[in-house]
């Protein structure tokens, strides 16, 4: 049987246990940092369910005649959107896939430019020229009661 220990009377910490606790909680913490980022990913938080399926670009008068455009921000991201006939318009990401640059729209050679690298791209979104490796991705847009609605 050990012998019985005054809980009164203070316990002497030794260098080595101490050392011994500073290296057990360093693990513990870095082990939190590996996995945390494993639990977040493998288990996402929950939106709500508050993202929107459209967003509106404005209505026909915002933007003017055919040929015009006009950029637009979902969650901060920006989105092109060219009126291409009367009733008619396109939406882009404003992003271009080579490096991430906002894009352009050039009325008058009806292409869309990035200027960082000389990237083109038609009114369709798709590689004319230079490094981008594909055609910037589209969105689909409705007219409703006027109001130009791009769904997401």
């Amino acid at each position: 049987m050990l012998p019985e220990k005054d809980v009164n009377e203070p316990s002497e910490v030794t260098r080595r246990s101490f050392l011994d606790l500073v290296l057990k909680g360093g693990v513990v913490v870095w082990l939190g940092a590996m996995v945390a980022p494993a639990f977040s990913y493998l288990w996402p938080a929950h939106s709500g369910g508050s993202k929107k399926s459209t967003i509106s670009a404005g209505t026909a008068k915002d933007f003017g005649g055919v040929g015009n455009s006009k950029m637009v921000k979902n969650e901060g991201k920006p989105i092109m959107v060219i009126r291409t006939a009367e009733e008619g318009y396109k939406a882009f990401s404003a992003i271009c896939p080579h490096l991430g640059c906002i894009v352009k729209w050039d009325a008058a050679s009806k292409s869309i430019l990035c200027p960082c690298h000389a990237g083109v791209f038609s009114m369709d979104g798709k590689v004319v020229s230079g490094p981008p490796p594909k055609p910037l991705p589209e969105y689909n847009v409705v007219v409703s009661g006027g109001e130009v609605l791009i769904k997401l």
